[in-house]
């Protein structure tokens, strides 16, 4: 606020009518305009903030609509920051770096569940090849099958701190919302088969 009332007293003629001692009425009345341009900046600049994706809070359900959002893979029961990170998705679309036979597609989709918030890792089928496979590996033909694991952290049941009905592990995040984002984002040649460990 102290900007405005500087701009708004340089702007004032010079001279004894004019006094810019703080505790003048003519300082009063710019310290009041000042204080209404102040909050009509603030005001300007949250109306700002929420047209923005990123920042959106009141404005949430309208960029939802618009995008075709809540996510069917989430359900409806979710939090702002999670529904904001789907409308940012949404927008910008995942970047995935496929190509056949590529290591960059197992880690595009480790990068995605990263991002959703889970630890994972990624490996599809591929011939076993004499001379580059060792014994004991994995044998299998490359037939575009992706094959994550996700690791969900659990916490078991305690007696004397746990309660009758509850469950016996108890996770944070229950995977289905993993699965089904990763079967619509991936591209249709992978089958995407996820692990829960």
């Amino acid at each position: 606020m102290e900007k405005f009332v500087q701009s708004l007293a340089n702007l004032l003629p010079t001279g004894f009518a004019w006094p810019r001692g703080q505790a003048s009425t003519l300082m009063r009345v710019i310290r009041g305009l000042a204080a209404s341009f102040n909050e009509h900046h603030e005001a300007v600049s949250e109306i700002v903030r929420q047209w923005q994706p990123a920042t959106t809070v009141n404005r949430l359900a309208e960029w939802e609509e618009a995008t075709g959002l809540p996510d069917a893979c989430f359900g409806t029961a979710q939090g702002v920051p999670l529904r904001r990170k789907l409308l940012l998705s949404r927008l910008r679309t995942v970047e995935l770096f496929y190509e056949d036979s590529s290591p960059a597609a197992p880690g595009s989709i480790e990068a995605i569940c990263a991002w959703l918030g889970y630890a994972a890792t990624v490996r599809y089928n591929t011939p076993f090849r004499v001379g580059r496979n060792r014994v004991g590996d994995r044998l299998g033909a490359l037939n575009g099958r992706l094959w994550v694991t996700v690791t969900l952290t659990t916490v078991p049941f305690r007696v004397g701190v746990s309660r009758v009905g509850d469950r016996l592990r108890i996770s944070a995040l229950n995977g289905g919302e993993v699965a089904c984002y990763l079967k619509r984002v991936a591209p249709a040649r992978f089958e995407v088969n996820v692990i829960f460990v």
